[in-house]
């Protein structure tokens, strides 16, 4: 994959952290996680950013002497140096009121700095057209996703939208190794990107051609806010 990937590109990987059922690790945190994003890294690609998918409406269960899992790591990895990364496609409307943001355009004296000695000039924060939504993404889980084959790692759309949108561009290829019912092609389709897919499960084949034929990414579109 890494030699397949443009000098541009990326891999963005979304895998969740477990409880070991057996084992000399057995009612742990398995560290399975971060031995694999080492692993890719020796492989030679670049660790840029480590992304919190959190999920406001994460299934309650029993999980022993801890609360409910209500997120997942993303991490985004790069071949190159300088990636390919649009924050302008995935900023999101400020909460402030348009008469609020034309006030703090003209402030003259936008910086404002901390005791700790870090500040940014809000003169210029406000001319981006919204705001940057950081790196924890709440998306809401969709549980009617796969109406003809149940899938055990269901994926959003709007989780999709935002990281075809910052990684990719206009005409660009992604491509989903791990493709389920195809979501991320669905999804990658519909924005302008060049896409497809690998599944070995048959059924999953079957279930995300269905949808790539009827643009069906989801049942619930996913909607981005500012935290």
């Amino acid at each position: 994959m890494l030699e397949a990937t443009k000098v541009s590109g990326s891999l963005v990987l979304n895998i969740k952290n477990r409880v070991a059922k057996d084992g000399p690790l057995k009612g742990q945190r398995h560290p399975y996680v971060y031995q694999l994003v080492l692993a890719l890294q020796n492989m030679g690609w670049r660790w840029v950013e480590t992304y919190v998918w959190a999920k406001p409406n994460a299934v309650p269960g029993k999980f022993g002497p801890r609360t409910k899992n209500s997120f997942e790591y993303v991490y985004h990895f790069a071949k190159g140096h300088a990636p390919y990364f649009d924050l302008n496609a995935i900023r999101v409307p400020y909460k402030a009121d348009r008469s609020e943001i034309e006030r703090r355009k003209r402030d003259t004296l936008g910086r404002r700095s901390t005791a700790a000695g870090f500040g940014r000039d809000r003169t210029k924060t406000y001319l981006l057209g919204g705001a940057d939504p950081g790196n924890v993404v709440s998306v809401a889980q969709t549980y009617n996703q796969y109406k003809g084959v149940a899938h055990t790692a269901a994926m959003p759309e709007g989780l999709a939208e935002f990281f075809v949108k910052a990684a990719s561009p206009q005409g660009g290829v992604v491509v989903d190794p791990f493709a389920g019912g195809g979501t991320t092609v669905v999804v990658a389709r519909r924005l302008g990107r060049h896409s497809g897919g690998f599944e070995l499960h048959q059924e999953f084949v079957a279930e995300g051609l269905r949808r790539i034929a009827h643009d069906e990414a989801d049942d619930i579109p996913g909607r981005l806010a500012v935290a």
